[in-house]
């Protein structure tokens, strides 16, 4: 992409600022704030459709590129307490994943430009010690024996200052007899030392030229590091197997400089060095933490029952957390621009990009009885997806000419989303806003041979139901997930309806609890969507820019590791609501029941359409007509597509509901949900399966509260069909026009 940018809020509310970060190849670029209605350009559709702002950013600026600087590392800012005039050793527990990698940082203190200072290191050719004096004499070592990917190590190297010994061990923590990839060797540096460095430590990675910078961190290793620690001797190879064996050695107490303990804060950013001169530090691009260590024996699986067994990091060299780029110019909302979705539009020469924005009213300000609840956590689990497991998307990547720029981009830049997996093949658990999420578009499509492939998703999605909003002359409120999650029902209190967007998948507990006390107090929600509130989903409670998932039991892109279910942002469990007592049927009547490719199907009447209580809803819909049953805009035809939800008592759908209308006829590209699977012995796709459907499900609450769900995120994309006038926009509307009034619902 030529131009790309991110802001630094997704929600923002009147009266505050919003900050643009922009990456530009051409020399100059212009800027415009514009409120976005409708991005999909789809003929069959009503276009393209966003109303310009006038705003004191709208103008020309200076074009720059500004670059990412992934990978995760760990940095000790102040290692001055470090003396190895008498030598040094250097030990941990590694678990490599790409051990092939060259140049891969363990612990290092290591200058690559100045080929100066110390380091351990990993490559294809074993563990590696280099130690450099800064005057070009340097010397390394290797134990020539690769390590198996996947495996814990004992890692050791010491430097003998007075005779220049170097030795060197890398031991299988589990050996087995034909195992041949231990090593212990032994050498000499006869003309390298180590002059104090005065630059930061690092592990999982080094510097390239020191200076404190991201840009100046190279080397990043793939795989986990348990443990390290520093000693200002080397030790005896009896030390080093009484260090090997998890016992202190008798007379290294006093030698001991650092000894870091991974599991202790697992939470944040710093980590803590339980030795005699405090050297703590901290992490730098969200290495994953809450992980397994050497030690782990199976017995506990949450880190906090036992922790000394989670004293791991696994670091990765295309973690991210925030591209750290510089601002290039800013917004002020002010206090009377309408509430709405929004987006600073970039142009430069021929190519064009949004960042998208979300207005919101000053908290505890409502402007109208209806908000549009925005699924913002959904869109950042899905930030640059790119579709690189191979069991369960088609393609690893993608190929120049394949798809759109953006779609490139994420390629080229390895960026990934909470779908994707990392370079080392692990999964990803960590998502941030603090970075261009290009597909978090308003034109943005899924890519080719893709789940649900060509049609809008997500925020492009979502757009459809604004479209709709506006042209029936709704008055709205946009509010966002985060602002559920951070402020609860006190957010939604206000509004008569609240109404989603197509796919809230993502949903954190406060967030749930925030929905089930708006419709204990007489709320009315209208969910028009599908797969909504499946994962467990929290926010770093220091980087409140950052959410976690970890997959287990569901239908999954990947699997979190064994033991590796907790996430380490709150110490909640993951997978999904529904194993804890939290299934989207007891909110909304209905959860997730399928998925699938090709056109969507209609809903087909059930008798209880036709109980008095519906009455409203089917002001103006035939007995025997069906429901959406004509090409849309999304997933080519028929309202009930891509994902689906059904009802069902077993999980806490409302005896009470009404289950008004089912879809029919999926074709086999739609399977159950692995969590649906007792067996394979069953009916699993299409319409040989009963479970394979969409349920269209109302039920009122107390205090005159009501639901109205779906189940489908392909709903929303037959809204505009016929100028707005079809069955899918006429049900729609008189639910809302209903749900929005002071009247009664029975």
């Amino acid at each position: 992409m030529k131009i790309v940018g991110y802001g630094d809020r997704l929600s923002v509310q009147q009266g505050q600022t919003v900050r643009f970060m922009v990456s530009c190849q051409a020399p100059t670029y212009r800027a415009e704030i514009v409120r976005l209605i409708h991005g999909d350009d789809n003929p069959k559709g009503p276009g393209v459709k966003y109303e310009p702002v006038d705003a004191p950013p709208n103008g020309s600026y200076r074009g720059r590129v500004q670059a990412f600087h992934r990978g995760s590392y760990l940095v000790v800012p102040d290692p001055s307490a470090l003396d190895f005039a008498g030598g040094f050793t250097v030990q941990a527990w590694v678990r490599p994943t790409t051990p092939e990698k060259e140049g891969q940082g363990i612990l290092t203190q290591w200058s690559e430009s100045e080929q100066a200072g110390y380091g351990l290191f990993l490559d294809g050719r074993g563990l590696g010690l280099r130690i450099g004096d800064g005057d070009g004499v340097v010397e390394r070592f290797r134990t020539e024996t690769a390590l198996t990917p996947s495996q814990w190590y004992f890692v050791a190297a010491t430097w003998d200052a007075a005779d220049g010994g170097v030795r060197l061990w890398q031991e299988p923590v589990t050996p087995w007899p034909q195992d041949r990839s231990g090593a212990v060797v032994a050498g000499a540096a006869e003309r390298a030392g180590v002059v104090a460095r005065s630059f930061p430590l690092l592990m999982g990675g080094c510097w390239n030229q020191p200076g404190g910078s991201r840009a100046q961190v190279t080397g990043h290793f793939n795989g986990k590091i348990d443990s390290p620690r520093l000693y200002g001797r080397a030790l005896e190879p009896r030390e080093i197997e009484s260090l090997r064996d998890g016992a202190e050695p008798p007379d290294a107490g006093e030698d001991l400089l650092a000894a870091w303990d991974f599991s202790l804060g697992p939470s944040g950013r710093k980590v803590t060095d339980t030795g005699p001169r405090g050297l703590h530090g901290h992490t730098v691009n969200l290495p994953a933490r809450a992980v397994t260590g050497h030690g782990w024996t199976g017995n506990e699986v949450d880190f906090k029952a036992a922790p000394g067994e989670y004293g791991a990091i696994h670091f990765h060299d295309d973690d991210l957390e925030d591209a750290g780029w510089d601002v290039d110019f800013e917004f002020g909302v002010p206090s009377d621009l309408p509430s709405g979705v929004y987006a600073a539009r970039l142009t430069a020469s021929d190519t064009a990009d949004h960042i998208p924005f979300f207005v919101r009213p000053r908290k505890g300000a409502a402007t109208a009885p209806i908000a549009f609840l925005a699924p913002t956590f959904s869109y950042l689990a899905y930030a640059n997806q790119k579709f690189n497991n191979p069991d369960r998307m088609a393609v690893k990547g993608l190929e120049p000419g394949s798809s759109r720029p953006q779609d490139q981009f994420i390629v080229n830049e390895r960026l990934h989303s909470l779908y994707d997996l990392h370079t080392d093949g692990s999964c990803a658990h960590y998502s941030s806003r603090l970075k261009p999420i290009v597909n978090m578009r308003p034109e943005h499509r899924l890519p080719p041979l893709s789940l649900g492939a060509g049609s809008p998703h997500q925020l492009s999605a979502d757009l459809h139901l604004v479209d709709w909003l506006e042209a029936k002359s709704y008055h709205y409120d946009v509010i966002t997930d985060e602002d559920l999650h951070h402020e609860g029902v006190e957010l939604l209190s206000p509004y008569r309806v609240v109404v989603s967007g197509s796919h809230p998948e993502y949903w954190t507990r406060p967030m749930i609890a925030g929905l089930q006390a708006y419709q204990a107090r007489g709320g009315r929600f209208m969910y028009l969507g599908g797969n909504g509130f499946y994962w467990v989903t929290t926010v770093d409670p220091e980087r409140p820019h950052v959410i976690e998932v970890r997959r287990w039991g569901g239908s999954r892109s990947c699997e979190a590791e064994h033991g590796q279910y907790y996430h380490s942002t709150t110490g909640e469990l993951g997978g999904l609501w529904r194993f804890q007592n939290r299934a989207p049927q007891k909110l909304v009547g209905v959860g997730m029941t399928s998925q699938g490719t090709g056109a969507g199907r209609p809903y087909r009447r059930r008798p209880a359409s036709f109980d008095p209580r519906a009455a409203f809803i089917f002001e103006g819909i035939g007995e025997d007509e069906l429901i959406g049953d004509f090409e849309s805009l999304a997933h080519q035809s028929g309202a009930a597509g891509f994902e689906l939800d059904r009802f069902d008592l077993a999980l806490g759908s409302p005896a009470h509901a009404l289950v008004l209308a089912s879809s029919f006829g999926h074709s086999d590209g739609y399977e159950c949900v692995v969590e649906d699977l007792q067996n394979l012995s069953g009916p699993l796709f299409g319409d040989k399966s009963p479970l394979i459907r969409s349920d269209m499900v109302y039920f009122e609450g107390p205090r005159g509260g009501a639901v109205f769900s779906v189940g489908s995120i392909a709903w929303c994309g037959s809204l505009s069909c016929n100028n707005y006038d079809k069955n899918v926009s006429r049900i729609t509307d008189n639910v809302l026009r209903r749900f929005a009034s002071d009247q009664p619902l029975e």
